[in-house]
């Protein structure tokens, strides 16, 4: 059975002990959300050896940074020098595991990339043949991964912007602040 509202009664606010209690469990929800991304890791297929050592020589010797990139380079780097002793296994599959900031550094990287001169413009073709592809689709899973954190991050805004305009009830108890109190603790800077 529907209930049907007259015109003139309004639509029941929401608590606001329920929302701050949502606000809480989508907090929750979020830190997890984030700590299972940091630790989570995408396989790359770099078809050879070969590949996967230019790709370190050139990030050690040759790749470009800035303020805003040098902490993103050196987390690729640390992340493929743990790697590289797959690479030296007879059973190694090509396959090397990269966290999921590092995937869109890597693709950051290669996308920057310059040089000089046909050796250079030469390797540059060879390693996107290689593993373009491959990282092109790391980048789309790890985007498509951070739905979640960005849909949560969504209903937290919606929360926020309920509790900021005040459109709740107020059943909760909130601390109140005595102006003409005395504080229990001085500021020696003040």
């Amino acid at each position: 059975m529907e209930v049907v509202k007259n015109e003139n009664e309004e639509a029941e606010m929401p608590k606001k002990s329920e929302l701050l209690a949502q606000h809480k469990e989508l907090m929750a929800k979020n830190e997890d959300l984030l700590k299972e991304m940091q630790s989570r890791e995408y396989a790359v297929d770099f078809k050879n050896k070969k590949v996967f050592d230019k790709l370190l020589k050139f990030l050690e010797k040759e790749a470009e940074w800035t303020h805003t990139t040098a902490a993103g380079l050196i987390m690729l780097y640390h992340n493929l020098r743990e790697e590289k002793a797959k690479t030296i296994e007879k059973d190694w599959d090509n396959h090397i595991a990269l966290r999921a900031a590092n995937v869109s550094i890597l693709w950051q990287m290669m996308t920057r990339m310059s040089g000089k001169g046909f050796y250079e413009a030469r390797d540059f073709v060879e390693l996107m043949a290689a593993i373009g592809e491959p990282v092109s689709k790391a980048v789309q899973t790890v985007h498509a991964d951070n739905q979640q954190i960005r849909d949560n991050h969504s209903e937290l805004a919606k929360l926020d912007q309920i509790l900021d305009s005040g459109q709740y009830e107020n059943d909760a108890e909130e601390e109140r602040v005595d102006p003409n109190a005395v504080a229990d603790e001085v500021d020696p800077l003040t």
